[in-house]
């Protein structure tokens, strides 16, 4: 991926955009109150470019690389929901049970 490199000296950071990445997160520039361009930290850059590198190629990508934490812990606690209770289970037993004695 092609990255432009330019001196720190060339660009005006606020001190918080700066603290800001220096803690990781992510900082927006608006231009007109419209957000224009994203400035992360060169270890969520280091993250984020080979996922970058292939939608830019038009690769398929597989869908659980674009979850976000809170979609992958929805996925858990309904995955944990699809699981029967033990009172659920304790009822597909009975049932199971009667339909086996009327054969």
């Amino acid at each position: 991926m092609k990255v432009v490199t330019i001196a720190a000296k060339e660009i005006r950071l606020p001190g918080e955009a700066v603290a800001a990445l220096e803690g990781r997160s992510v900082v927006a520039v608006t231009h007109y109150g419209r957000r224009r361009h994203v400035i992360l930290s060169d270890e969520d850059f280091a993250l984020v470019e080979p996922l970058l590198e292939l939608l830019r190629d038009g690769a398929d990508v597989p869908a659980e690389m674009l979850m976000t934490k809170e979609d992958i812990a929805l996925e858990r606690a309904l995955a944990e929901d699809r699981e029967p209770s033990p009172g659920e289970e304790e009822l597909i037993e009975e049932i199971l049970a009667e339909r086996l004695e009327r054969s």
